[in-house]
């Protein structure tokens, strides 16, 4: 059978009756870990195949296969990863990998998917617990085509990056819930965007700060307003519709 023929759920099986014991080239291929050497001793395999095992969403299971890819950087660490890739016909945009143990990432385990981009991962987690329910959340939303809340909000901040003059630099980082964050050009620092849905939905200590709106979202940087605001010179939310043209807020 062609590795990636071999469905999660068959792999799941198929691990779970003792087909990967062996060490032959033909069984490293199929079961997808061939890129570690002497892999069934490999400290870093073990924790990627039990969250695999994890994995039980039907759509997951009946529409991916799997495989395992061991990251040695220039600097740092090594990690590994799951890559989770859809079988043949599927489109490629459904594909998603998860990083364990990586020296670049916050948290144990990193979720990156291709409907959040390249470059940054969309989900961190400390347990796998959380990770597979996100994943298994995610399932379901690919399934159904459902654009998660993230997906306009990163397009608003990213937007609002642009039109404070292109002043970051790498992908958006997202910081829990509508939040994100970005590279500062030039210095060795981020800096924090948030977002909201309506102006109420605002928190306290964005009232008096410059709310910008893209495509029914609203982006706000705490240090646009801790820079610009001062005793003479309010702070004023600004309307940016979709052609661009401004235009004051009533508070």
């Amino acid at each position: 059978m062609n590795p990636e023929e071999l469905s999660v759920r068959q792999w799941q099986t198929m691990y779970r009756t003792g087909a990967f014991e062996h060490e032959d080239d033909d069984t490293l291929e199929l079961a997808g870990w061939s890129d570690f050497y002497r892999c069934l001793n490999d400290r870093r395999l073990p924790g990627l195949v039990k969250m695999t095992l994890r994995i039980t969403h039907p759509f997951i299971l009946d529409n991916y296969h799997v495989y395992f890819v061991g990251h040695t950087p220039a600097e740092g660490p090594e990690y590994s990863s799951a890559c989770f890739a859809p079988l043949d016909g599927r489109p490629f945009s459904l594909r998603f990998s998860v990083d364990m143990d990586s020296p670049f990432q916050r948290e144990k385990w990193a979720l990156f998917t291709q409907r959040y981009g390249e470059g940054e991962a969309e989900a961190v987690f400390s347990d796998v617990r959380s990770l597979i329910h996100y994943v298994h959340t995610m399932a379901y939303e690919l399934k159904h085509d459902i654009k998660p809340p993230f997906w306009e909000e990163a397009a608003a901040a990213r937007q609002f990056l642009f039109e404070r003059g292109g002043f970051f630099s790498g992908a958006l980082r997202r910081e829990g819930e509508h939040s994100y964050s970005c590279w500062i050009r030039g210095t060795n620092a981020r800096r924090l965007i948030h977002t909201a849905r309506h102006l109420e939905d605002i928190p306290p200590e964005f009232q008096d700060g410059r709310a910008a709106l893209f495509n029914g979202v609203y982006v706000y940087c705490p240090e646009d307003a801790a820079a610009e605001k001062g005793p003479e010179n309010p702070i004023k939310a600004e309307n940016h519709s979709k052609k661009k043209k401004k235009e004051v807020l009533d508070r």
